[in-house]
């Protein structure tokens, strides 16, 4: 998935070694990987993606379950997040095809969306498979996989009777039980800044929390929480953009209009009991703008901490259901 990986854990009494652990966790993100990349040739969902057949397509289970949320956060988000975005992803050089001279022209544009919409893909679980109603569909999960491979990360440990531990895919958190220090994990919410591509995602070198949990440099912090059996993920334009003519353009492209996002949102955290679910709601509620974000995320209950650009300011606002107090007016 070309993300980094981390997992920290209290062992019980029956936890295999260390080195035994690792490797299992490692094998499992392996297995994922050779499902879900687009960037492997040979991936289950490349397959699928250069196959113009339209009947049912077989795939592995994990894959078929992941394109079945993946078009639930579609419907959810009303098409800003768009599992079908792949054709504009490559379009844009974000994709495995590479970096772009320029901007692609708006024929380009129309060209690719009319390979995009989600109405235009079909998943079932028994037997998996994937259904494609128009033959050059192409599929991109590379917004919710690293916050699944973290869900299955855990769910590796707790197969070896571990129920304390703080996951970590590509940025995205699933904390379970305990620390340290008591109830939940500590974990820092990074501060953007207020130009697109100035603020660097989390690394694992960064400084850790005493309970074991993690945190960026305190000048990097926008507010700490502590994660108790829910998961985190954060969806910002600082990740992946390049510039034109002085002009940033984000990696977040909006699947209905073909573009990348010119959006107040600079950062969007959200909390979830799903790491996959929080992961591709973090990149629709950027897409979708504020206004409607905010209202999506307050009619879902969501535990949501945006990080709005004012000019040269950054102004924060979190939903009712954000457990900190970070951006409560």
């Amino acid at each position: 998935m070309g993300s980094t990986w981390s997992a920290k854990y209290r062992p019980a009494a029956n936890t295999p070694p260390t080195r035994a652990v690792e490797r299992a966790l490692q094998a499992r993100l392996d297995d994922l990987e050779q499902q879900m990349s687009t960037w492997r040739a040979d991936s289950a969902l490349s397959r699928f993606n250069t196959s113009r057949d339209t009947n049912w397509f077989p795939v592995p289970r994990d894959t078929a379950v992941v394109v079945s949320e993946a078009l639930e956060v579609s419907r959810l988000t009303e098409g800003a997040f768009d599992v079908t975005v792949f054709p504009l992803v490559q379009l844009w050089g974000f994709g495995p095809a590479g970096r772009r001279k320029g901007l692609p022209t708006t024929n380009e544009v129309t060209a690719a969306l009319a390979r995009v919409r989600w109405q235009k893909l079909e998943a079932r679980l028994d037997p998996p498979a994937l259904r494609k109603s128009q033959p050059d569909v192409a599929v991109d999960l590379s917004a919710l996989c690293p916050g699944y491979a973290s869900d299955c990360l855990g769910e590796v440990l707790e197969a070896r009777g571990v129920r304390d531990y703080l996951v970590e895919v590509g940025g995205e958190f699933l904390a379970r039980g305990n620390g340290t220090l008591g109830p939940g994990w500590r974990v820092g919410v990074e501060r953007p800044s207020a130009g697109a591509g100035d603020f660097q995602p989390p690394t694992e070198a960064s400084s850790s929390t005493r309970d074991g949990g993690w945190k960026p440099p305190a000048q990097a912090l926008a507010t700490t929480l502590s994660l108790v059996n829910q998961s985190l993920a954060t969806s910002g334009d600082y990740r992946n953009f390049f510039t034109v003519a002085g002009r940033p353009y984000s990696h977040h492209i909006d699947p209905r209009t073909g573009w990348p996002t010119e959006s107040t949102i600079a950062s969007v955290i959200v909390i979830h009991a799903s790491t996959m679910r929080a992961d591709a709601l973090g990149t629709g509620l950027t897409v979708l703008g504020f206004e409607r974000a905010w209202a999506l995320a307050q009619r879902e209950q969501l535990g949501a901490l945006f990080i709005l650009r004012n000019g040269e300011r950054l102004t924060a606002r979190s939903t009712d259901c954000w457990p900190g107090e970070a951006g409560k007016n």
